[in-house]
């Protein structure tokens, strides 16, 4: 849009001193770029952009719940929020996804998030926004496949806002472990705590989409 060129963005976006700065313990400045309305001039310095999207991950994060004091947790509840951004649709489903996720942490067991894998085919092999995955996607020989490993990917796969950061700073505290999709045009989830209830779930709304309802 005449405002800076996507390469000198992403080279502002990497720049060590500039990390360094801001105190994030990463190679990229991705997770910190704050989502949000800005009022920018044309050919403006690629720096200052980016300088200008941080600062304001830090001052909209400043008073929520829960955030965290140390550099190290706050960028692996920044991993978790982007995480979230990509999976919740309705608002107040979004602490209850976080609080699936944590709870998967806080026993070892793989995320299993979709949205990390999604993440490898378009912005790692920069193929095509998948219609749906497949066996074979899931299989996928990456540090973002959650569904191969367990714990947090080594980087944020999007741009959290407020609503996944909120959520991921303080999780609703919960027994599940397993969330569905339920509604395709809404959005909405259903959670359950054990395998058996999650797949007794997926069973029921087999059930009821042979009979139409």
């Amino acid at each position: 849009e005449g405002i800076v060129s996507a390469d000198a963005f992403i080279k502002a976006a990497t720049k060590t001193a500039l990390l360094a700065k801001f105190s994030i313990p990463a190679s990229t400045a991705e997770g910190f770029l704050f989502p949000d309305t800005y009022s920018l001039h044309y050919h403006m310095d690629a720096e200052q952009l980016v300088s200008l999207m941080i600062s304001n991950f830090f001052t909209k994060t400043a008073a929520l719940p829960g955030v965290p004091s140390d550099v190290e947790t706050l960028y692996k509840k920044v991993i978790l929020a982007s995480i979230v951004e990509r999976e919740y649709r309705l608002i107040d489903e979004a602490p209850l996804i976080a609080s699936v996720f944590t709870n998967r942490l806080a026993i070892g067991m793989g995320l299993q998030s979709c949205a990390t894998v999604e993440y490898i085919i378009t912005e790692l092999q920069g193929l095509p926004h998948p219609t749906r995955l497949l066996a074979q996607d899931l299989e996928i020989d990456s540090p973002y496949n959650t569904y191969l490993w367990a714990g947090l990917p080594p980087a944020p796969i999007s741009n959290p806002g407020l609503i996944a950061l909120s959520a991921s700073f303080a999780p609703l505290k919960t027994n599940y472990r397993y969330f569905r999709l339920s509604d395709v045009t809404t959005g909405q989830h259903i959670f359950t705590r054990t395998l058996d209830e999650h797949v007794e779930a997926g069973r029921m709304l087999y059930l009821k989409k042979k009979a139409g309802r």
